[in-house]
């Protein structure tokens, strides 16, 4: 299973991607995650006529060209965020890897979900060199945080604050917070 390169744009990959599914099958729901372009899809004929199955597209792009590469959860990729509501509406798994696969995206979502729950404002994390106390929620734009050593305010990207470590809480009494 190779890869495919040619000159377009991210969104023209992902429509060709698209197109060249619905060429055998009916495509029924899709989504673009970074990179990834999952998609749901249903065969229209042959002996899988009627079965609903996952499939993936990487996409890379590069000074205007893109690489692709196609697969299915038969393969078992080594990705596991794509959306849950595929899984539930995908046909049972077949092969050795779509079941095992399946899970693991299933555990993906759980322990995402866990991770999430457990951000809130007041959690203390390290970043590189420094250690950042949460304060608000900027939605998928990150957090405003406060650099410990010295109060700057910045803000920290969602992706950055998924790198972060989570540190036990240091609960001042305060009587100590004189210096």
């Amino acid at each position: 299973m190779g890869s495919i390169v040619y000159r377009a744009t991210k969104d023209q990959a992902v429509h060709d991607e698209l197109h060249s599914v619905a060429a055998f099958a009916a495509v029924l729901a899709h989504r673009a995650i970074g990179n990834r372009l999952w998609f749901l899809a249903q065969n229209r004929s042959g002996e899988h006529a009627g079965r609903i199955w996952i499939g993936l597209t990487l996409i890379d792009c590069r000074k205007g060209e893109v690489a692709v590469k196609s697969m299915d959860e038969s393969c078992g990729p080594y990705y596991f965020d794509c959306p849950l509501a595929f899984l539930d509406r995908a046909s049972p798994p077949t092969g050795p890897y779509a079941g095992p696969w399946r899970e693991k995206v299933r555990e993906f979502h759980a322990h995402r979900v866990a991770r999430r729950a457990a951000i809130r404002p007041g959690l203390r994390i390290s970043y590189g060199e420094s250690t950042y106390v949460l304060r608000r929620s900027l939605g998928r734009r990150g957090w405003d945080v406060a650099r410990e050593s010295d109060g700057l305010i910045c803000r920290l990207k969602s992706r950055q604050l998924g790198n972060a470590t989570v540190l036990p809480s240091q609960e001042k009494h305060p009587q100590e917070k004189h210096s």
